[in-house]
């Protein structure tokens, strides 16, 4: 699952933030959440277990949103105890800036650090607009058609990233969509599906780069105090 298509980054502050991509627990961590939530979604609308499923869809959408918000602090603190003590801190990377309407002079330049991304926005977010299209959308090619359109959009808006997707890397996204065709999945349950698949695939990538990770970055031994004779 090597994605070839990842190059050097041009600068300090790209470097930094694909390198808080490199082990991938960004996408472990959105990716099991974006599974449990699909998983509690399809069983609430199966009336599983009744009001336990509804209460713990409820607070797994709640949990998610907590984490869409403060992944910085969540992810920081896994790497601490996984991803820092093998390769060292870097800083989070922080949402872009929105344009400014300060004036940009030769005296008054305008610092412009890379160490920046959109991965909620430009690839969680978009299983969860496709869930929604996909609830408005009627038709036996509906998920097939979304899910090779939410395929399409992680590639696009993931090009200009420090850490992009490839376009076969995507594929899987997109041959999900059309093995829907052959699942008999109730009607009420396919709204959530886009959740599993983006959350399965994000999970899968993840986890492969993360056993990568580990196994190129070794965890230093700690040093012995000679013995005193």
């Amino acid at each position: 699952m090597k994605d070839n298509s990842i190059g050097q980054p041009d600068s300090a502050g790209r470097r930094a933030a694909a390198y808080w991509f490199s082990d991938g627990l960004p996408e472990v961590v959105f990716g099991l959440g974006l599974l449990i939530l699909g998983g509690l979604g399809i069983a609430w609308s199966l009336r599983i277990a009744g009001a336990w499923t509804k209460a713990a869809a409820v607070a797994a959408a709640f949990g998610f949103l907590l984490l869409f918000l403060y992944d910085r602090s969540v992810l920081d603190f896994l790497k601490a105890r996984l991803t820092y003590p093998r390769t060292g801190y870097v800083r989070p990377p922080e949402n872009p800036e929105p344009p400014s309407a300060e004036i940009i002079s030769i005296a008054n330049p305008k610092h412009h650090d890379g160490n920046v991304t959109i991965f909620r926005q430009s690839t969680v977010y978009v299983f969860f607009l496709v869930m929604l299209w996909s609830y408005n959308s009627h038709g036996h090619w509906k998920l097939p058609v979304w899910m090779t359109l939410a395929a399409l959009m992680v590639y696009l808006l993931n090009r200009q990233e420090a850490r992009p997707y490839s376009w076969w890397s995507v594929l899987p996204i997109a041959a999900a969509g059309w093995a829907t065709l052959w699942l008999n999945v109730p009607a009420r349950s396919q709204q959530f599906l886009p959740l599993l698949i983006g959350g399965a695939w994000l999970l899968l990538r993840g986890t492969w780069t993360l056993a990568h990770y580990l196994r190129a970055h070794p965890r230093p031994t700690a040093m012995e105090p000679a013995a005193h004779e």
